[in-house]
């Protein structure tokens, strides 16, 4: 520009002046190369300078300008990653690797992001290839470590990790890799040489120390570790993983007040890092103190108001102290602003399942798990969802893959633990929840599974001893109460029952579960009166008590007041809509009556429920093989019940009944003796096979079968009809 303005003050034509602009311009147009390299330069400038935004803009038009620039792409990977957004990162480094396979440091940034996305065997080619080009790469054999440590085969990996220590011997991260590797194999005498060489290498290194301070607290070796973390934190007055290190051992060693003032000093010495700031709020939470907790993280959102992790930790913290109205609240302000942030999503799942709303929980949690497959939490939360909907397979798929996820979680391994109560299954029960407690021995919810599979298995004594572990340190664990109450109804000691929930209540007069508990206790000693007073308290203080309703229509059976208890088992199915076993139960009722239609809408009522409950299905199948229905259906149904309770005698009957109906004998003695085989007591299988056998012309099989369901109960029902069919047999009395 200069030249051409001096040109024009020599006397140049005024009208050249554009021209000569404009094929300027276009000489420029038509360099490329000039303008890529300017963007790279640009960006380049931004990324130093930590601007990574303004980076990524430059690199993309770099891009834009040429697509095949390996270098614009590498580095516009380098600033994704800055920014969080692995997904753009892993396009633009593999988009790099494909133009420039001998970019080593993009190919072991391929390698990191394969791993991390469990995309194993491409991981380890991507170092491979490393290797081919820089034999003897110390990050591509840590790679490699790391790879066999995700997969667990701590051989390769100590060897790799081993070679990497070779490669680079004065890089701490990779003795300290090592030594955990060593650790993980069982070989603590090899870690700990590990992690002292780490320190040997660099002993101004705080990372070397935080690491071998964590391998003696590994081992329980408090005194070591501690004067290991302490030389860590006097290495360095701003560094905070020593110091959460630190307070994580004074927590460990009950020095809880210690614990917390370390917290709260870790604001003023890194008042910008998160960790550091929410810290104290997170203490309290861990150790039971929801409210202070809360209380803490307010006072921080009160400075940083736009905070989203800080808010979700509030939001958590309102959940878990069932202030579910100031939870949702925030929450849905969160996702106002940020309306697919995960966090917020699954937090809004929680609110969802603590309001019972669990089909729109089903739903939110699987938009969290859609965004991102690993949250372990997620989850479980799903499954809570799903087990509350009935959907007992579903959850038993969630729960194990949030155990497969978060291999340490005492929730998922209880409620696996649950469910295998349910089935039955007392031996899976009693190990899943002794492995959670060998991942987490202070973890309550674990002991309480423990607690229960021990009762499951017989052995109340050792439930009992962990069921007072549990009390001693939460003296109102309404779970940890249900299992003792259990114990006590069991050893005929009630009373002793009564006498803790009633000394409780006085502390805790607004504990609606308190008074439920106390209801059961007095139910289960015929005390009508007393347990109906309290069931009813219970659902005073909050109405969506727990089978509430359900207790008091048993109340009011056991007293003769048929009718109060139908209109309890309605209460209870609108309180519950969702829970079978009231519909089922009420069912029952009008089927003492003889009142058929009724026990038909409700069976039917249970099944639209859960299209899924062999329970449901086979309860219908009965009522319309016995009182009018669809033959057809009533097979489909009995034989969906067999299919999923294959060992269940009742849904053997129901199938054998099912086909004898249908005309088809021999398909019914089959399922009917296997009824049989398996409650030889019961008068209606033996009647059911009786007359199966009697259609099939095998009439001493027939005689014998009526006989017997005579002989199990002479004054049911089954008795009464077996008399009728035996006066057809041919050579009977008339």
């Amino acid at each position: 520009m200069f030249l051409l303005v001096g040109r024009a003050n020599t006397g140049a034509p005024k009208g050249r002046l554009p021209l000569l602009l404009s094929v300027l311009l276009a000489a420029c147009a038509r360099n490329p190369n000039h303008a890529k390299l300017d963007y790279l330069k640009s960006g380049e400038k931004y990324f130093s300078a930590g601007k990574y935004q303004e980076a990524v803009i430059q690199f993309r038009n770099a891009v834009q300008v040429d697509p095949r620039f390996a270098n614009a792409h590498w580095d516009l990977a380098r600033s994704y990653l800055k920014l969080g957004n692995s997904q753009a990162a892993y396009r633009e480094v593999t988009e790099t690797v494909t133009l420039d396979p001998g970019n080593t440091d993009a190919q072991l940034q391929l390698s990191m992001l394969l791993l991390s996305r469990r995309a194993y065997d491409s991981a380890e080619a991507a170092a491979q290839r490393v290797l081919q080009l820089q034999p003897g790469n110390a990050q591509a054999h840590a790679i490699l470590g790391e790879k066999y440590v995700l997969t667990h085969d701590w051989p390769n990996a100590i060897r790799e990790l081993q070679k990497s220590v070779d490669g680079d011997p004065q890089r701490v991260e990779a003795h300290g890799a090592l030594g955990a590797a060593y650790l993980a194999a069982g070989q603590p005498a090899a870690a700990e040489a590990a992690y002292r060489k780490a320190v040997a290498v660099n002993p101004k290194s705080v990372q070397a120390h935080v690491a071998l301070g964590e391998f003696w607290l590994s081992q329980r070796k408090m005194a070591d570790a501690e004067n290991e973390i302490r030389v860590a934190v006097g290495l360095d007055d701003h560094a905070i993983p020593p110091r959460l290190l630190l307070a994580r051992l004074l927590i460990l060693t009950g020095r809880l007040a210690d614990a917390e003032k370390l917290y709260s000093s870790l604001k003023t010495i890194a008042p910008e890092d998160p960790q550091a700031v929410q810290a104290l709020g997170l203490f309290y939470k861990s150790i039971g103190q929801g409210e202070k907790a809360a209380t803490e993280f307010q006072s921080l959102l009160a400075s940083r108001p736009r905070d989203i992790a800080v808010q979700a930790n509030l939001v958590d913290t309102l959940i878990d102290l069932n202030r579910i109205q100031e939870a949702a609240a925030l929450d849905q302000e969160i996702l106002r602003e940020h309306p697919a942030e995960p966090h917020a999503l699954l937090s809004e799942g929680r609110v969802l399942i603590a309001e019972a709303k669990w089909q729109q929980a089903v739903v939110v949690l699987e938009r969290v798990i859609q965004s991102d497959p690993n949250t372990a939490s997620a989850y479980y939360y799903l499954g809570i969802a799903q087990n509350a909907l009935g959907l007992l397979e579903l959850a038993r798929s969630s729960y194990g893959r949030a155990l497969r996820l978060a291999p340490g979680s005492a929730e998922a391994s209880a409620a696996l633990a649950a469910l295998d109560l349910q089935r039955g299954d007392a031996g899976e029960a009693l190990r899943l929840a002794t492995g959670a407690l060998q991942a987490n021995p202070a973890s309550r919810t674990a002991q309480v599974a423990q607690a229960r599979a021990l009762l499951a298995k017989g052995d109340a004594r050792k439930a009992q001893a962990v069921i007072e572990k549990v009390l001693k340190k939460e003296p109102v664990s309404l779970p940890a109460l249900a299992v003792l109450l259990n114990i006590d109804m069991r050893s005929g000691a009630t009373g002793r029952a009564i006498d803790r929930f009633s000394a409780l209540i006085q502390q805790h007069p607004q504990s609606a579960g308190l008074h439920f508990l106390l209801a059961l206790a007095y139910f289960d000693i015929h005390d009508l009166h007393s347990a109906q007073i309290s069931a009813q308290h219970a659902i005073l203080l909050d109405p969506k008590t727990p089978q509430a309703y359900t207790l008091l229509a048993n109340i009011d059976l056991s007293a003769g007041q048929v009718e109060a208890a139908k209109q309890d088992f309605r209460h209870a199915i609108d309180a519950d809509p969702l829970n079978l076993k009231n519909y089922l139960a009420l069912e029952s009722v009008f089927e003492k009556e003889g009142n058929w239609e009724e026990s038909k809408k409700l069976a039917e009522q249970a099944h639209r429920v859960d299209p899924a409950s062999p329970i449901a299905a086979g309860s219908l199948a009965l009522l319309y093989l016995d009182h009018g229905g669809d033959v057809n259906l009533a097979v489909s149904l009995a034989q969906m019940a067999k299919e999923k309770m294959p060992n269940s005698p009742t849904a053997a009957d129901t199938l054998g009944w099912a086909y004898y109906r249908l005309g088809s004998p021999d398909s019914a003695i089959a399922q009917l003796k296997e009824s049989v085989q398996a409650a030889p007591n019961n008068p209606r299988y033996h009647y059911h096979l009786g007359l199966a056998y009697l259609a099939a012309r095998r009439l001493e099989l027939a005689r014998q079968s009526l006989q017997q369901a005579l002989t199990d109960d002479p004054k049911s029902p089954y008795a009464a009809a077996s008399r009728t069919a035996l006066k057809e047999l041919p050579g009977s009395p008339h």
